[in-house]
């Protein structure tokens, strides 16, 4: 049933990642056609052509994002693409090696570099096991992810945009740059490279809010979410600065972290929404991560925190007949909720010893977001 169950959804990815290299050869054509026509604007290429191309190019500003959460989902299913000499791994790197901008990655050919989509490549190249990816080497990335550090500490998403920190940018670099140590650099060591590591741990911890959660911005500015949770927590840890939050923090969080699972077993990202699959990675990874923390109690497991198998349960109804994973029972499947949803079910099943889910899934690291086999540096 295992076997079947993640066959299953591999075969979704492949189908996916097959219709996703024919609809961008199709954009090609319709952009060609678009130059070509007498008829200026969109409206030339009929409603339906025209409705696709849209959806495309909306598409485009994740595309490099898309292809880290359908290959990586396939690693954690098993699948060692690196190893395989296929039409689609050809692609694959083809098309990141096109997204390469200077020092950085963009998220489609034709469009400027940023933080998130420099990071996916950086992700990519450690699962296909091809450093060649970055062409010149771990260092210009490394100093284009640099670039984008603001001077409170925090990252911003590209050069040139709002010269305002997110805790998403912020975790994502410090994630990029963990995977492009120096050959012989301490595995967990701190990163010294960032411009004063205690001013950024301390810039997240300032995203802290009074419920427990953790808003995109310090002092509460926004409201807390676990994705923003999740993010902080991340950095955090890659930065070892996770023991700098006092144990009422910790409790707080603790008991916010707790309260995200609904009825029905599934877990919702902030008080008052619907069970999401997504959720289930980001609250479950924060939980472990401050629970594994110094100063927590020995004897927490993310299973006194949450009911899982219920949780389980809630992601087999989220998880389509032929593949793939909803946001909610009764949806269509998409990547994005694939790949998350099946990180945070890794992370349930691994949570307790007579999982028979554990088989089929491998295990997940919970601030690099990689099977735990995948984690060694570019």
């Amino acid at each position: 049933m295992a076997v079947e169950r993640a066959q299953k959804h591999l075969q979704y990815l492949d189908a996916f990642l097959a219709r996703g290299f024919k609809t961008l050869h199709y954009l090609d054509q319709l952009r060609a056609q678009l130059s070509e026509s007498e008829t200026t604007g969109l409206f030339g290429l009929g409603p339906e052509k025209s409705g696709k191309l849209l959806a495309a190019c909306v598409a485009e500003t994740s595309l490099l994002s898309a292809l880290y959460w359908v290959i990586c989902a396939g690693a954690l299913l098993g699948r060692n693409l690196s190893s395989e000499d296929s039409e689609s791994l050809s692609q694959v790197l083809h098309l990141v090696r096109s997204c390469r901008k200077g020092a950085g990655f963009a998220p489609h050919p034709s469009h400027e570099p940023d933080l998130l989509s420099t990071v996916s490549a950086v992700q990519l190249s450690v699962i296909l096991k091809r450093p060649e990816i970055l062409e010149d080497g771990t260092g210009a990335t490394r100093k284009y992810i640099l670039s984008l550090q603001l001077p409170d500490g925090s990252f911003t998403s590209r050069i040139g945009s709002a010269e305002e920190g997110d805790c998403r940018f912020t975790f994502a670099a410090l994630c990029g740059l963990s995977l492009l140590r120096e050959p012989g650099a301490k595995d967990g060591g701190e990163l010294e490279e960032v411009r004063d590591p205690a001013m950024v741990a301390e810039w997240l911890l300032n995203c802290q809010n009074l419920d427990g959660g953790f808003g995109c911005r310090p002092k509460g500015e926004c409201e807390s979410h676990a994705g923003h949770t999740f993010c902080c927590l991340a950095g955090l840890s890659l930065l070892q600065m996770i023991p700098r939050m006092t144990h009422r923090s910790r409790q707080r969080l603790i008991r916010w972290l707790g309260s995200r699972q609904c009825e029905g077993g599934g877990i919702n990202g902030r008080p008052g929404k619907k069970a999401d699959a997504c959720y289930t990675w980001w609250t479950l990874a924060s939980a472990k991560l401050i629970l594994s923390s110094e100063g927590s109690s020995p004897s927490a497991t993310l299973a006194d925190l949450f009911d899982l198998p219920a949780l389980e349960k809630f992601l087999e109804e989220c998880a389509s007949p032929d593949g793939g994973v909803a946001p909610h029972p009764g949806d269509d499947p998409d990547p994005f909720h694939t790949f998350f949803g099946l990180s945070g079910w890794s992370l349930a099943a691994h949570a307790q010893a007579d999982a028979s889910t554990k088989g089929w899934l491998q295990d997940m690291h919970a601030s690099l977001v990689l099977p735990v086999g995948l984690t060694g540096t570019v």
